[in-house]
């Protein structure tokens, strides 16, 4: 056995420094379907695409919310 056969790639972050404030949610079975055709579809984890979408959530609410303020 040569040593390239016995190393492990290395495995990118999965989250970006600082990512350690685990938060937990339940979801429906459905829901739970959903987001694994996501993160497959995305080539990510479970837990990667979860962030994603809240990230992106976030981004959806603050914009909303700033254009309601200025009308």
């Amino acid at each position: 056995m040569e040593t390239a056969e016995t190393m492990q790639a290395d495995v990118a972050a999965r989250s970006p420094r600082g990512c350690n404030r685990p938060v937990m949610t339940q979801v429906t079975d459905t829901e739970r379907s959903k987001l694994e055709g996501i993160a497959q579809l995305e080539m990510r984890s479970l837990s990667a695409t979860i962030r994603m979408l809240i990230l992106l959530g976030i981004q959806h609410y603050e914009a909303d919310t700033e254009a309601a303020s200025q009308s």
